[in-house]
Formats: structure tokens, C-alpha cells, sequence
């Protein structure tokens, strides 16, 4: 099977899970489910669709974006596409400030899910600290989300995979007042013309919690 057919059929295998599935909804810049201390580089739009396949409901859509407001900060917000006509909507905000120590070592903090909390859960302030080894990058941090604080950690390694960048990702984050962890690993890959996929499974260690895999698609654009 020659390349432009393997592309032409990953494609297809991303728009079937955006039509068949429902929402995760969007984060600040960073791995599967932890923020690192990289954040959009200024002036960059990322547009997103957000999927989760772990959710049994009728699909949900949900669109978001990323900016890079100035050099080192980061805004976003998100909301549902066709939200439905029985609830409210209302927009979720986050925002990121990045410091860069070294070349090779940065620091950050922010906070996301500012909004409906009915949807998006408590508030999330966090920090985190990102170094590159070179042979791959670590992440560590924390966060101090009330009745729920906790830390959280990943590696991530890019490489070429048919001509395009390939980043191979994994997390762990503590859960449920640090009684519990989520673990995960995934990919983001450049589809080109602007397009990036990011996938990840999930696996949560609380009671009750199905095992999700997460297809995030984004499109950015450079002013």
C-alpha cells in the first residue's frame, strides 16, 4: 500500500470517529491529559474539534481554539457547536504564562476550566516545570484545583513517521484527591496543510471509570 493511500485512509478513519463520537473538551497546550509549560507561539491560532469515544451519549459536538496572545501566553476557550436547545451554554476559558529558564528548561502556570462548571468541572489552576534531555522531554507539576489537589507527570519524543513529525506521548495524573491516577498514552501527528491529529487512550484506576480513547483534530493558522 503506497503512502498517499495510507494518508488517504487515515483521513477517512479520523472524520468516522468525529461523526460517531462525543466531546472531551479542550485543555491548554500540553500532552494527553496533564498541561506542559509550552504554550502557542505568539500570534498562532489553533482551531479544534474535540471527540471522546468513551461516551456512550448521542454525539456532542465541540469546537475551541488556542491563541498566542503575546510571546510566552496563552489564551483558549470552547464551546459546543449545536448546543442543545434545553441547556445553557456557556463558553469555557483557560489561560497559560510560560517563563523560559534555559534553551532547554521552562516553567509555567495557569488555569483552566473557567466557566460552566457544570460542564467542565472546578476550576484547574496548575504549574509545571518542562525540560528537554534530548533523547526525549519530562514534564512534572502539580495543581491545587480544590478538594482535588494533585500531581501529575509525562515524557514525550518526536520523531519522523512518513515524512511528518510524529510526537509519541504518555501522562499519569492523580485523581479524586489523590486517592486515584488516569494514565495514558498517545500520538500528535502533521497531516499537513496546517493539520495536526492528536489520539490517546486513557486508563483510569477509580471505580466506575471506563478505559476512553480522545481524537482531537486541529488546524492553525499563522497571522
Amino acid at each position: 500500500m503506497g503512502y498517499t493511500m495510507i494518508r488517504k485512509y487515515f483521513y477517512y478513519y479520523i472524520l468516522f470517529c468525529f461523526l460517531t463520537t462525543g466531546p472531551l473538551w479542550a485543555t491548554s497546550t500540553g500532552l494527553n491529559n496533564i498541561p506542559t509549560a509550552d504554550v502557542v507561539p505568539e500570534n498562532v491560532l489553533v482551531y479544534q474539534f474535540i471527540s471522546d469515544m468513551a461516551n456512550n451519549n448521542k454525539p456532542d459536538y465541540v469546537t475551541g481554539f488556542k491563541y498566542g496572545l503575546m510571546k510566552n501566553v496563552e489564551i483558549g476557550l470552547d464551546g459546543r457547536i449545536f448546543p442543545e436547545k434545553a441547556k445553557q451554554e456557556n463558553l469555557v476559558v483557560q489561560g497559560k504564562l510560560r517563563f523560559e529558564l534555559t534553551d532547554f528548561l521552562a516553567i509555567a502556570g495557569g488555569i483552566t476550566n473557567l466557566g460552566d462548571r457544570s460542564r467542565a468541572g472546578k476550576e484547574f489552576p496548575f504549574g509545571v516545570l518542562s525540560q528537554d534531555f534530548g533523547f526525549l522531554r519530562g514534564h512534572f507539576g502539580g495543581s491545587i484545583q480544590n478538594n482535588n489537589e494533585g500531581f501529575f507527570g509525562g515524557i514525550d519524543k518526536t520523531l519522523k513517521f512518513l515524512n511528518r513529525d510524529l510526537t509519541l506521548r504518555s501522562d499519569i495524573i492523580q485523581t479524586n484527591d489523590q486517592h486515584e491516577t488516569t494514565t495514558s498514552a498517545g500520538f500528535i501527528y502533521d497531516l499537513g496543510h496546517n493539520f495536526l491529529v492528536e489520539s490517546w487512550m486513557s486508563f483510569p484506576t477509580e471505580s466506575g471509570k471506563e478505559d476512553v480513547l480522545t481524537i482531537k483534530l486541529n488546524y492553525v493558522i499563522k497571522f
